[in-house]
């Protein structure tokens, strides 16, 4: 395959808003499977071509797959092994790394990474193959210190894509500056790719980047009904012995839930953090990010990105309260229970 445009994350950092954008500019094609397919992640036996849902390599196609995942990645060797399959599939690959100020994407991480793991367990990621007896318990300042997908270290990763690709083929998208001018860094891809593929949506409003989403939460009694408020003050009752997951990308009740394993899950999400104070967060950058992005910016050279850079050096921190999860009353009052 002759070239494509590959972002490898991190996630929370804008990866959605760029697959959406780019799906939606005629003559741009994403992977067939979805955003998350991921296709460098293992070996594969079909082509890299063969998930783009068009033929040829003309300049005026442009394919790209913007997949968190190959970033999350904590050992050097596997992030080799993700840039020996692209290089041995695509000719001429074309680098975007999503950047966003580290402690807000790493806060939005942490959740994001919760709203799966509180609903499935880990590793896991439909009801099917549920298993909640080893619940989440880690704080978010535990996680960050020690999870590649929370606390993401990129300088390094970045470093290893230069070496194999050239500083002329890897570029950066600034979430806080990018989001508000999204022509202007497509212009700029197209003039670094040599890509013939016009806007079509230029001019067009850019989505809100969503982070409203609130804390997981779970509810259960083995032996008595709970009465359960939602933000709009209507009331519902959970019967006793069911496990209620409250989680604003899916709410769960499960019927048969082992006591031990509730209990366990109920005591674990005491652990999880919602309120993250400015100085907080200025001290995490100090102590976790600040070496990591200075190394980070020797590759923000001019001509690497678009309109300008944020001065992630200086940020202005404020104090943060993540919602909990609201209740869906609905769900629960169809369980047949009377409801206040």
């Amino acid at each position: 395959m002759n070239s494509a445009l590959i972002c490898p994350g991190p996630g929370k950092s804008g990866t959605t808003l760029l697959h959406f954008m780019f799906s939606n500019i005629k003559g741009c094609y994403g992977p067939r499977y979805g955003k998350e397919y991921s296709f460098f992640a293992e070996d594969r036996d079909e082509p890299y071509e063969s998930i783009f849902a068009v033929n040829g390599d003309a300049a005026d196609v442009l394919r790209f797959e913007f997949s968190p995942y190959y970033t999350t990645f904590s050992g050097r060797s596997q992030q080799k092994k993700v840039v020996e399959r692209i290089r041995n599939s695509v000719d001429n690959p074309f680098i975007i790394f999503a950047i966003r100020e580290p402690v807000a994407r790493s806060m939005s991480a942490y959740r994001h990474f919760l709203q799966s793991y509180s609903r499935f367990g880990r590793g896991r990621h439909s009801a099917e193959k549920r298993c909640l007896s080893d619940p989440y318990r880690q704080t978010f300042d535990q996680a960050v210190r020690s999870d590649q997908l929370v606390g993401c270290m990129l300088s390094d990763i970045v470093g290893i894509y230069v070496d194999s690709f050239g500083k002329d083929n890897v570029m950066f998208f600034f979430l806080e500056e990018a989001v508000a001018s999204f022509d202007l860094f497509y212009d700029f891809v197209l003039d670094r790719t040599g890509f013939r593929v016009p806007n079509s949506r230029c001019g067009e409003k850019i989505p809100k980047v969503l982070e409203g989403r609130g804390l997981p939460r779970y509810y259960y009694s083995e032996d008595s009904d709970i009465c359960i408020r939602g933000k709009d003050g209507r009331e519902a009752y959970l019967p006793a012995g069911h496990f209620y997951i409250c989680n604003d990308v899916g709410h769960e009740i499960v019927k048969d839930m082992d006591p031990e394993a509730a209990a366990a899950c109920i005591q674990a999400q005491e652990l999880w953090t919602r309120e993250f104070s400015a100085g907080y967060q200025s001290d995490l950058f100090d102590d976790v990010f600040r070496q990591d992005f200075k190394k980070l910016s020797e590759y923000w050279v001019p001509g690497s990105y678009a309109g300008s850079i944020p001065d992630y050096f200086n940020w202005t921190y404020k104090e943060k309260v993540v919602p909990y999860a609201d209740p869906d009353i609905d769900l629960l009052r169809n369980l047949s229970l009377p409801a206040v």
